[in-house]
């Protein structure tokens, strides 16, 4: 064999060499690989436990090593974990402290606020402050959640400071979350406090994983209902408390309800395998497992049926070791009730919780302010965009971008891209200075937009918890679309409101001055009365009569008062909609008289216990619209109602159909907000 004829030998044998080598490789990289899936697998029903052996060390520093602990398990629930808070003020009347607390989801909340030195009261407190949701906000699945817990945290954190951690907490608390990654339970006792306790409900889909140590971590309530395996580790003393669900009317025809009900069953199975596996422990069974996950708005009903169920077991509870409250934790509480209260101010205002460290929120907005809670003269438009907001102490920023729509009636249906931006600054809790502006592109030719600007001024002056309030409002607002069409209001108010058992009043007393045209000439100036109330009718106040008198006088009487009318003036007539909101109807005054009758509907009918209908409302009305000597009726029938995600978000809806005399035809009008 030649030379070259041996070079193209060796050539090929060290190719086929090669191959062998690669296809060796491959095949020991997949069994590799197998092995280590296979092994994963097999360890996946071991817990990964953080902070074990500090944990111990502190349960042991309360004990002395002289008693068996007491640790009480706290399961989750969503909204029916909060029965755990009826069962600890009952614990505590009977002198019963935990020595470690073992949670997971809601329930988690609870016990790593009670063990931070909260009471139950003051726990319910902070909760109850204000509306629950607005402690959330609906975002972009982005990161795999459809809520984000931005209020919380901030509210969190205002209350038990920013540098709180599990370590640092007098009763060792234990939270039970499961790991997206390793497929493995996660026993967190170490950690920032705010982090875990973010972690400990972020139920898929609603809220996104968090991360934890290289962990993504959800709610350990997905797999384990009651997480008693692990108080065991710790004691032979164990007090249970569950708030398990057993409602018998869900539809299981319906999609998310199958969908909801089948991981139930595993989670029930494991559930009774722990509970069997550990029958030596006191079992408080909650009585709350007929109430929805989303019944938030029931916190006190169902801490009180927690305190009667703890007090059924009083017999068993009687040889629980009685160590009361330690001193320091009562001077702890004394301090949070300060911490709570000026946390929750801004709640109590303007629904919203000072941030102590910079928070932002990347959400979903769908608003339109047409009321009194946040005059909007010059600008209509229902918004549907992308915000992003910055919040610090009080100074709070955002922009959005997304689109206008105007699709209240048939007759102004559209919708064209929109760019907006605020500033809001808090130099008081009850005063908001706010500057804001928005570009629109929905008009001819697209690429001249139009500008609308508004300064307000928001001073609630006096308000009282759900009686009664009174506040001054001041706005400059401006609007153009850069072709000679101008507008200017600047408005002041007084509002102010009572709440009874049978009958609410609001009044408002305002004045306003309104230029339009070239160069916003001749302004004219004007007087606004308004005065409403609804008549709650017995037996059961599910029937209402509203009336309402609102009138808008010129203060000059020289028949040029182009008195305008808006939409925010409750005339939801096309001619009140279809130029901007702006019309001006009549020289001297325009005076609307209202009368409402309706049902206040008592069912909150769900869908799949992901959506739930609430707040319903169903009348008839009618509106007198008294324009000088002119007289224009609106009447029909209306519908209002909420549709809430889990319980936490609301989405309030009007919806009204009927005719209108100064139109002359039908009328249909459509009003929506996700938030004011």
């Amino acid at each position: 064999m030649g030379n070259g004829s041996n070079i193209l030998y060796r050539i090929h044998m060290l190719r086929r060499f090669v191959a062998l080598l690669v296809v060796l490789c491959v095949s020991f990289s997949a069994f590799a690989s197998s092995y280590d899936n296979a092994e994963a697998i097999l360890v996946s029903d071991i817990p990964i436990t953080y902070g074990d052996q500090s944990f111990r060390e502190r349960i042991l520093e309360r004990t002395r090593g002289e008693r068996d602990p007491i640790g009480l398990v706290l399961t989750g629930g969503s909204a029916r974990a909060l029965a755990h808070l009826g069962v600890l003020s009952y614990l505590e009347d009977e002198g019963i402290v935990p020595d470690f607390i073992v949670s997971n989801s809601m329930g988690s909340i609870i016990g790593l606020l009670y063990a931070a030195g909260l009471s139950p009261d003051q726990i319910i407190e902070a909760l109850t402050a204000g509306d629950l949701s607005s402690l959330f906000t609906f975002t972009l699945p982005v990161e795999g959640g459809l809520l984000h817990p931005s209020g919380l945290e901030t509210l969190v954190k205002s209350v038990v400071g920013t540098d709180l951690r599990l370590e640092d907490l007098d009763i060792p608390v234990m939270v039970v979350c499961d790991d997206l990654v390793t497929k493995r339970e996660i026993r967190i006792c170490e950690g920032d406090f705010t982090e875990v306790l973010l972690a400990s409900f972020a139920l898929p889909v609603y809220f996104a994983p968090r991360i934890y140590n290289g962990h993504l971590l959800i709610d350990g309530g997905v797999i384990s209902l009651a997480p008693v395996d692990a108080a065991f580790e710790y004691s032979d003393t164990v007090i249970v408390s569950t708030t398990f669900y057993n409602v018998s009317s869900i539809d299981l025809r319906n999609i998310i309800s199958i969908l909801n009900s089948s991981f139930d069953i595993g989670k029930n199975q494991k559930a009774a395998a722990d509970m069997k596996a550990h029958e030596d422990f006191i079992w408080i069974r909650c009585d709350v497992e007929q109430f929805s996950f989303m019944d938030f708005d029931k916190m006190g009903e169902m801490a009180g049926i927690g305190y009667e169920s703890a007090a059924e077991k009083a017999d068993e509870l009687a040889g629980i070791y009685k160590a009361g409250l330690p001193r320091h934790m009562l001077t702890l509480r004394r301090g949070y009730d300060s911490a709570i209260d000026t946390a929750t101010k801004g709640l109590k205002y303007f629904g919203r919780v000072e941030a102590v460290s910079p928070s932002y929120t990347l959400g979903i907005c769908f608003e339109q302010n047409v009321d009194r809670k946040f005059r909007r003269f010059l600008n209509n438009s229902a918004d549907f965009a992308v915000d992003f907001d910055y919040r610090y102490y009080g100074f709070e920023a955002g922009t959005s971008l997304g689109f206008a729509f105007d699709f209240m009636t048939p007759q102004t249906a559209g919708a064209y891209p929109m760019i907006e931006g605020y500033v809001s600054y808090y130099p008081l809790d009850n005063l908001r200075i706010m500057l804001e502006a928005s570009l629109d592109f929905g008009h001819d030719p697209w690429y001249i937009p139009e500008l609308y600007m508004r300064q307000g001024l928001d001073w609630v002056i006096w308000a009282t918890e759900g009686l009664f309030d009174v506040s001054f409002k001041e706005a400059l607002e401006y609007r153009t679309d850069f072709e000679g069409l101008d507008a200017l209001v600047f408005s002041g108010f007084f509002d102010g409101s009572l709440s009874l058992d049978w009958f609410n009043p609001d009044m408002s007393l305002g004045y306003m001055l309104v230029a339009r045209g070239n160069w916003l000439r001749e302004p004219r100036h004007f007087i606004d009365i308004d005065i409403s109330a609804r008549f709650l009718l017995p037996p059961a106040d599910s029937l209402y009569i509203d009336a309402r008198v609102f009138s808008r006088l010129a203060m000059r009487f020289d028949g040029q008062g182009d008195v305008p009318l808006f939409l925010s003036d409750g005339y939801t007539s096309p001619n009140v909609m279809k130029d901007a909101g702006f019309v001006t109807p009549a020289d001297y005054h325009i005076t609307m008289i209202s009368l409402g009758f309706g049902y206040d509907i008592p069912y909150s009918p769900t869908f799949g216990e992901f959506v739930i209908i609430e707040n319903s409302e169903i009348g008839i009305y009618c509106d007198l619209l008294i324009r000088d000597a002119a007289v224009s009726v609106s009447t029909g029938v209306e519908l209002q109602t909420a549709l809430s995600l889990i319980g936490l978000v609301d989405l309030p809806i009007r919806i009204r159909l009927g005719y209108d005399s100064w139109a002359n035809n039908f009328a249909a009008s459509f009003l929506l907000s996700l938030k004011y």
